[in-house]
């Protein structure tokens, strides 16, 4: 069965390092559907459910502006992170499993 392409990119930048010794404000991470090189996994399972909410054009009710949110990396002190969406070009192709 072939999957729906979604109607959005979703990019996770690094908005507030807090103590993360990991990145540094401004790092950013495209997100696919698969854990992006350099990006934790801890980080990865927090961006990721609402990174494939906005690659397929929801509306969560936490959002800061129609394109984008922040999230919180789940250790408490750690990073804020900013989810931005933006169209899908015609020509774009999503990553294949």
């Amino acid at each position: 069965m072939k999957c729906k392409s979604s109607s959005f990119k979703v990019v996770a930048m690094v908005v507030e390092k807090g103590s993360c010794d990991y990145y540094k404000k401004g790092d950013s991470f495209p997100l696919t559907g698969f854990t992006p090189k350099g990006l934790c996994d801890c980080a990865y399972a927090v961006l990721s459910r609402d990174a494939q909410s906005l690659r397929y054009g929801a509306r969560l009710p936490w959002q800061t502006s129609e394109n984008t949110l922040l999230v919180h990396c789940p250790d408490p002190t750690g990073a804020v992170w900013e989810l931005k969406r933006t169209p899908r070009e015609k020509n774009d192709t999503e990553p294949s499993h």
